[in-house]
C-alpha cells in the first residue's frame, strides 16, 4: 500500500513537473528533445513497479535528477540568450524614448518654439563598441512666429520711383521669418551639440506640419 501510494505520487509531481517545463521551453527544436526526454521519465516512472516485480528496479530518482539537469542546463543557455536580447530591446526602447523626452524638453525651453516633435536613431547593435551611441537627431519644430504671421492671399507692390533704400526692406521683411527659424536651428543644434555630443550635420530640424 506505501510502495502504491509512493508510485501515485511519483507521476503526480512528474506530470506536474513536465508540465513546469512545457511552459518554460520556447517552441523549437529544443522543446522536442526535452518533450522526448520528459516523456521517457514518465514512461520509466509508470513502469516502475513492474520492473521492481521483476528485479530491475530502476533509481527513479536519480534519473529524475540527471535527466532535469540536462534539461534545465538546455534550457538555461537557450532562455539566456532569448532573456538577454528581450532584455536589451527593452532597455534600449526605453532609453531611446528618454533621449526623445529630453529632446523635446530642451526644445520647448526656447521661448520661440510652441510645438516640437523629436526622433532619433541610435546603434542598437549590442554587440558594438558604440552600443546605445545616437546616431541621428530629427526635430521638427512649430515656432510661434510661423503662426502669428499672416500672409496675404494677394500683395499688390507700389512701384516708388527715385528710393533705392525700398527694395532693402523689403527684402529684409522677407528674410525675417527665415532669420529666426536660422536662430533657433542653431541655438538648438549647439546645445545638443553640448548635451549629446552629437555632430550638428547628424541634427537635422524641419518644421512640424
Amino acid at each position: 500500500m506505501v510502495f502504491l501510494k509512493k508510485w501515485v505520487l511519483n507521476i503526480v509531481s512528474l506530470s506536474l513537473f513536465v508540465l513546469l517545463i512545457e511552459i518554460l521551453i520556447p517552441s523549437g527544436r529544443i522543446k522536442k528533445v526535452v518533450n522526448m526526454v520528459t516523456g521517457f521519465i514518465l514512461v520509466i516512472a509508470l513502469i516502475n513497479p513492474v520492473l521492481k516485480l521483476l528485479k530491475m528496479d530502476i533509481d527513479l530518482e536519480e534519473f529524475q535528477i540527471e535527466s532535469g539537469n540536462f534539461i534545465n542546463s538546455k534550457e538555461i543557455s537557450i532562455n539566456s540568450d532569448v532573456l538577454k536580447e528581450e532584455q536589451i530591446k527593452l532597455m534600449t526602447g526605453v532609453y531611446r524614448e528618454k533621449i526623445i523626452d529630453q529632446l523635446e524638453y530642451l526644445a520647448k525651453k526656447n521661448n520661440k518654439v510652441k510645438d516640437v516633435k523629436a526622433d532619433v536613431i541610435i546603434n542598437e547593435d549590442y554587440n558594438s563598441e558604440n552600443y546605445g551611441e545616437v546616431e541621428r537627431v530629427y526635430l521638427y519644430l512649430a515656432t510661434d512666429y510661423e503662426e502669428n504671421t499672416i500672409k496675404p492671399i494677394l500683395s499688390i507692390k507700389k512701384i516708388k520711383i527715385g528710393k533705392i533704400g525700398d527694395s532693402e526692406e523689403e527684402n529684409q521683411e522677407e528674410t525675417s521669418s527665415d532669420k529666426i527659424e536660422a536662430e533657433i536651428e542653431e541655438e538648438l543644434k549647439e546645445k545638443i551639440h553640448e548635451l549629446f555630443k552629437i555632430q550638428k550635420e547628424n541634427i537635422i530640424i524641419s518644421s512640424l506640419k
